[in-house]
């Protein structure tokens, strides 16, 4: 299999999830996927492990997965744990981190200690990396080179384009690819949902013909991503409406239970607990994790005994009885576990499941007239009762049926090494935003702004500056491998070089880049040695569309100089604005 000029012996898809983390793979001569659900530490056999890493007092990870837990317990064990640090649910703060620098998002430890987020998300990526490429080597006869691998790393549909750029640069940072240009093709970003969208029509006992429209919710633990897709001939997937999704994953809940439990325990209780008892705290929210993913209203009992654990009834006794007492008299005597009825765990559920639902409608909405045939349920969330009841009952009747897989949370990893063995399964996308970079050209009376207005020498005529040159604007269908070009031509003759800054918006009109609600997204610099020609001379500049990251080419014509880049967004990017 070839990628650009490259030739691939092997495919590694990491699927880097909020709560874990898995990888499948496959060699290109066969084409069987091969996953995991054995992990170190790991009680249960599943397709992912935690996505969980420990760090020493000099800032470098020790342990990850299960086993930075158990580490932590024992250091703790031992009294040695104070300097470390145990970070979970990092993958969100890259999204919804509110400290940032000119790297991105920044992590505080109870201690002080900053963490840049891309940095804690390469050094996972570089565990599962060595960890991945070990089993490989150990299986197979005679030596694999790491430039005959072609990885792919899922992404959030949500992921705005910068997110995407900085987990390209986290998994740089953790050797799955090198600094260099050349190296960029190496590395796949695949989204989620359609990853799964792959899956589920590779996998699926449902006969999904030409012509079948299909929606698939990747329900996960920070986000939950939505997209739809219409079969074609020959089996491909074709994007009928713009992706998107939103927080609303099952790590949510868990706040929400924590909030309740700040109701019961109060804050300063649970503060102490998780200062002095980390592991308690840890294995606490474990017994969380069985109990949400368990809890079904239609055979789970009126109240569920969450039970308190030793170390914190110990706690609560020593130095907190008067909250003890009060829970005892609130629960009618018993103070050795929390009563949750099935209001208060409904309670708990809604908010997370009032936006699932509300993103799915949302999604249904874009279709407009086009009909949805089936919603398929992937992701470890969706093997919540609760969130089955809540899809099924809301939506039963718009689509024909609503399908989980057998293994819903290994559907995603899967679907990205399908993916990355024939990219074309992903026929079109819908462009999220409007795309186009800043130009001067002929000024027009009446039109144009005066004070963009300016003499160009060598041209012998007004010019306009700051002109919006679109490539392709906001809702338009692109395919995968549809490339727009445009000629631009030089204001100077003695000109060599030609910068091109590159905007995005997500309206979809746009007639200069200084426009409210327009963003700077990145830029580069095009080579034209040869100025014979003057101002005539052609430089054809080309944006690549349809896939996960925005590409773009420029080529002199004069001179044939080419250069090539993924786009790399400015510190100005507005994360907030901009949609990936």
């Amino acid at each position: 299999m070839t990628r650009g000029d490259r030739a691939f012996r092997l495919v590694i898809a990491i699927d880097f999830g909020t709560s874990r983390s898995g990888y499948a793979y496959a060699y290109t001569d066969d084409k069987r996927i091969i996953g995991r659900a054995e992990w170190p530490g790991q009680p249960v056999p599943y397709p992912k492990t935690l996505t969980h890493l420990l760090y020493a007092a000099d800032g470098k990870p020790v342990a990850w997965g299960y086993d930075a837990r158990a580490k932590l317990a024992q250091l703790r064990q031992n009294q040695q744990a104070k300097e470390f640090t145990f970070l979970q649910n990092f993958k969100m703060q890259l999204h919804e981190g509110k400290v940032q620098n000119e790297n991105g998002p920044v992590l505080t430890n109870a201690n002080g200690r900053n963490f840049l987020v891309v940095d804690v998300i390469s050094d996972y990526l570089s565990y599962l990396k060595e960890f991945a490429l070990q089993e490989i080597k150990d299986s197979v006869a005679g030596q694999l080179r790491e430039d005959e691998v072609l990885w792919c790393l899922t992404v959030p549909a949500i992921w705005t384009n910068r997110e995407k750029q900085l987990m390209r640069l986290a998994a740089q940072r953790a050797g799955l690819i090198g600094s260099h240009a050349l190296e960029s093709d190496r590395l796949l970003l695949v989204l989620e949902p359609e990853a799964a969208a792959i899956h589920c029509q590779e996998k699926a006992k449902i006969q999904l013909g030409p012509g079948t429209r299909f929606m698939v919710v990747d329900c996960g633990g920070g986000t939950v991503d939505l997209t739809a897709h219409e079969v074609v001939t020959g089996k491909g997937l074709k994007e009928i409406a713009a992706g998107t999704g939103g927080a609303h994953g099952s790590t949510y809940i868990d706040r929400g239970f924590l909030e309740y439990l700040n109701t019961t325990l109060t804050n300063r209780v649970l503060e102490c607990f998780h200062n002095e008892e980390p592991i308690d705290y840890l294995e606490m929210m474990a017994d969380w994790e069985r109990t949400k993913c368990n809890f079904d209203p239609k055979s789970s009992g009126e109240v569920i005994y969450f039970p308190i654990r030793a170390r914190l009834y110990k706690l609560l006794t020593t130095k907190y009885p008067d909250v003890l007492k009060k829970l005892a008299e609130e629960q009618g005597g018993a103070d050795d576990s929390i009563h949750l009825s099935q209001a208060t765990m409904e309670s708990i559920f809604r908010p997370v499941l009032d936006g699932v639902l509300s993103t799915v409608r949302e999604q249904l909405r874009r279709l407009g007239s086009q009909t949805c045939d089936y919603i398929f349920l992937v992701g470890g969330f969706s093997t919540c009762p609760l969130l089955r009841q809540s899809i099924n009952s809301e939506f039963r009747g718009v689509v024909k049926e609503i399908v989980v897989p057998t293994v819903p949370g290994g559907a995603v990893v899967e679907g990205a090494v399908s993916f990355g063995l024939d990219p074309t399964k992903i026929r079109a996308r819908h462009s999220r935003l409007t795309y186009g970079c800043r130009v001067s050209e002929r000024f027009r009376p009446g039109i144009d702004p005066e004070n963009k207005k300016f003499w160009a020498k060598d041209k012998a005529d007004w010019y306009c500056t700051d002109r919006f040159s679109m490539f392709v604007r906001a809702g338009q269908p692109v395919g995968v491998n549809e490339k727009v070009p445009h000629i631009y031509l030089p204001i100077e003759r003695e000109q060599t070089k030609m910068s091109l800054r590159f905007y995005a918006a997500s309206k979809a009109r746009v007639n200069y880049v200084d426009e409210e609600g327009v963003e700077p997204i990145g830029e580069m610099t095009a080579d034209m040695p040869n100025t014979t020609g003057g101002v005539d001379r052609k430089l054809e500049v080309s944006m690549f569309f349809g896939k996960t990251e925005i590409q773009v080419e420029a080529r002199d014509k004069t001179s044939g100089k080419q250069c090539k880049t993924v786009l790399r967004f400015s510190s100005t990017f507005s994360p907030e604005l901009i949609g990936g």
